[in-house]
Parts: structure tokens; C-alpha cells; sequence
């Protein structure tokens, strides 16, 4: 399932992580569904609950996120980490399906839209347009 085009509209900011905007509440995604990240957190003893949008401009649904890493992997300015191993970007240092693509450097997008098209399940949003929308959220 494709992002919400209109996430900034219909959802809220609930916080701040790494200087991007995290929007809620979040709902039970296509990450849900995947077997790779149900076995995952079956495996973690967790259980799966929403974790909505982190980044404006550059907006990763997590909830349907299911961690393939790709958008980490095509990023030419490296945007993106693991949420989970923090200062990793790697492929392979993914710490398991749980983990999603983090936009910490959201600032350094070139909109290139290389994460974009590389999402298989479609869960990245950048748009140039909503870099307002991020500096003017109030929390």
C-alpha cells in the first residue's frame, strides 16, 4: 500500500526523532502482513504496533515499511540509517525485519526520488514542496 499522499494533513506530529517529525497516530500496515517482520517480532518476544511517519519531505511510512533496506542502499547522499542500529546504513547491518529505514539526514535530499522508486512496497514520500510544512510544526 502506497504512503498517504496527504499524511501532513491527516495525521499529527506526536514527536521529534533525529530532527525530522514523526506523524501519527500510525496504523497496521502492509509491514503487518509481511512474514519476514512477523517472524521477527515473533522471534523479538514483541508484538507489532503502529509506528506511523517519520520525515516530512522525506516520509517513511513505517508501518509499511518491511525493511528491505533498498531506499538505504540507492540513496546517493546517504539520507537514510536503521532505526534500530543507529549510524548504519549498510545492507547488511540491518538488525533484523523490525527495523525500518530512518530519514535522519532528511535535510540532505537532492529529491533525486532514487528511494522513491526503489520502495517495493511504496512506503517513501519525498516531496520538495513540504520542507515548509517541516519547519513550521509545532510539537
Amino acid at each position: 500500500m502506497a504512503i498517504d499522499e496527504e499524511f501532513y494533513k491527516n495525521l499529527k506530529p506526536v514527536e521529534k526523532h533525529n530532527d525530522h517529525v514523526v506523524w501519527g497516530p500510525g496504523k497496521m500496515g502492509a509491514g503487518a502482513e509481511d512474514p519476514n517482520v512477523k517472524a521477527a517480532y515473533e522471534a523479538s518476544g514483541k508484538k507489532i504496533e503502529p509506528l506511523g511517519i517519520h520525515g516530512t519531505y522525506v516520509a517513511v511510512d513505517f508501518d509499511d515499511c518491511e525493511g528491505e533496506g533498498t531506499c538505504l542502499t540507492t540513496c546517493p547522499t546517504t539520507v537514510f540509517e536503521w532505526w534500530m542500529n543507529p549510524g548504519n546504513s549498510g545492507q547488511d547491518d540491518r538488525l533484523d525485519y523490525r527495523d525500518k529505514s530512518d530519514p535522519v539526514r532528511e535535510a540532505d535530499c537532492i529529491f533525486c526520488m532514487a528511494c522513491v522508486t526503489a520502495c517495493p512496497t511504496q512506503a517513501i514520500k519525498v516531496d520538495e514542496s513540504l520542507v515548509d510544512v517541516h519547519n513550521n510544526v509545532k510539537l
